[in-house]
């Protein structure tokens, strides 16, 4: 290809791909930070018109992603609702023309010669779980049990299908690498860039399997009589987050009335401490809390040197995005009557963690088409000096200065964490006190307990406000 069509090409490139997408030159965490520091000062947003010209973009699962949540924050269900299920359709719509298509990879080329940004945003595996995850809350809210079920499903199977792309992912990034000539491994320099990340992703084995969501998907069961779906649920979720105590409880609980007594005397074994305690259940009713800490980090830029091949090797410097955690800190939710503290939350799921493992396991692909795209910007440089001189080297090296942007989009609404405590109440009204140490936040909740209920509060933590709305019984 001649360098004059190399130049129609990469500017054709240049213009489309900032038309299909609203963050191939635009910050997306710059998009959304003012709207979180919204959310935290506690000032007032119209959750049905946030993001409403992003939404049509390349960008909209991510952006409706983002309002789902934001009206949920702010108490709006059924514009959460909606916006989730459209996120969920156009997810689908993207699945399918992937299957059918060439369009997936016609984005690809572009992001080759552009920027990742250029590949429309359909949601990493963790946050497609959390998709589900968050619209079975909205259908608890709206009091519709079924449709709750029918989300946790969804949500259950989703871990499963983001096994298989992480797969696909994995061969596509090979079959790239060796069709080009690069590796798929990362360079020493890269490396070393997210050598720090490792320490925030021991609690997690994989991006797209949370404890959190199996939890949900346990109490909806069990809500809804369905036992042995519910202990099947709160097994997968203990095998994930093995130290948190209402894990552990609700099996044995689960084992023992389900006469499991295999399952139980290995539980025993595991738990000696719950072991010797009674299991029966108390007279009353239970409170189950389940709690929303905050926000995930969003990702930042850093540039890194990187060797691309020409005549010679040479060092670039190219955008890759990454997380700056310094550490994540965790304080419980505490919860008291009278004075006196009742029980505290425990970490279920650190939703950090999952964002930055998802990363990580994305890094070989993003170097690839990172080296791909500097080796070809560095030899249309080259030629364009050569061709057209100074004019032609300004341009060339104002396009790839333009165009040098990391892919910093993700769901930055999500929670940093989960936390979950149930606990057993008499039945009756109750003046609960919950306070968040580390925050300083607190509410009080009237809670009226039912007998042998189970009353399910959902708690979501912005900044110095605690925000709160019962799940169940609607």
């Amino acid at each position: 290809m001649s360098i004059g069509k190399h130049f129609i090409l990469f500017w054709g490139l240049f213009f489309s791909a900032g038309c299909a997408s609203t963050s191939t030159f635009n910050s997306y965490t710059g998009q959304t930070a003012s709207v979180i520091e919204d959310i935290k000062a506690n000032r007032s947003i119209d959750p049905a018109k946030q993001f409403s010209a992003q939404i049509k973009s390349a960008d909209k699962i991510l952006y409706l992603m983002e309002r789902g949540r934001i009206a949920q924050i702010q108490g709006d269900y059924v514009v959460s609702r909606d916006s989730f299920e459209a996120a969920i359709r156009a997810i689908k719509e993207d699945d399918d023309k992937a299957i059918i298509s060439a369009s997936g990879s016609a984005a690809q080329v572009t992001a080759v010669l552009v920027n990742d940004n250029a590949i429309p945003y359909s949601g990493d595996g963790y946050e497609r779980v959390m998709l589900h995850h968050f619209q079975a809350m909205n259908y608890l809210v709206l009091n519709d049990i079924e449709g709750a079920g029918v989300e946790v499903r969804r949500a259950n199977a989703e871990q499963e299908k983001a096994l298989r792309r992480y797969q696909n992912e994995i061969q596509t990034t090979e079959r790239t690498a060796r069709k080009n000539k690069v590796s798929s491994v990362p360079p020493d320099e890269v490396e070393a860039a997210y050598a720090d990340l490792d320490q925030f992703t021991g609690t997690v084995k994989s991006s797209f399997q949370n404890a959190c969501t199996f939890y949900l998907s346990a109490l909806v069961y069990e809500i809804s009589g369905q036992l042995n779906d519910a202990y099947i649920d709160y097994k997968k979720a203990l095998e994930i987050f093995s130290d948190n105590i209402y894990l552990q409880e609700d099996v044995l609980r689960l084992a023992q009335q389900l006469k499991m007594n295999d399952d139980l005397s290995r539980f025993k074994t595991l738990y000696p401490r719950l072991a010797a305690n009674d299991l029966k259940k108390e007279a009353g009713g239970e409170l189950v809390v389940l709690f929303e800490d905050d926000f995930v980090p969003r990702k930042e830029q850093v540039k890194i040197p990187i060797p691309v091949s020409l005549q010679k090797v040479v060092i670039t410097a190219a955008a890759f995005p990454i997380y700056n955690i310094t550490n994540m800190p965790v304080f419980p939710l505490v919860i008291s009557e009278g004075g006196l503290a009742i029980a505290s939350s425990e970490p279920v799921c650190f939703m950090s963690a999952l964002a930055v493992k998802a990363l990580k396991e994305k890094v070989a692909g993003i170097v690839v088409r990172q080296v791909i795209r500097s080796t070809l910007k560095a030899a249309t440089a080259g030629e364009a000096r050569k061709e057209f001189g100074a004019l032609g080297s300004f341009l060339v090296s104002a396009y790839n200065l333009v165009t040098e942007n990391a892919d910093l989009r993700s769901w930055t609404t999500l929670p940093a964490n989960v936390q979950v405590m149930r606990v057993a109440l008499a039945s009756g009204e109750h003046d609960i006190f919950f306070n968040h140490a580390g925050s300083g936040a607190n509410v009080m909740i009237k809670a009226n307990v039912q007998e042998n209920s189970i009353m399910m509060i959902r708690v979501i933590r912005v900044g110095r406000q605690l925000r709160w709305v019962q799940l169940f019984p609607g």
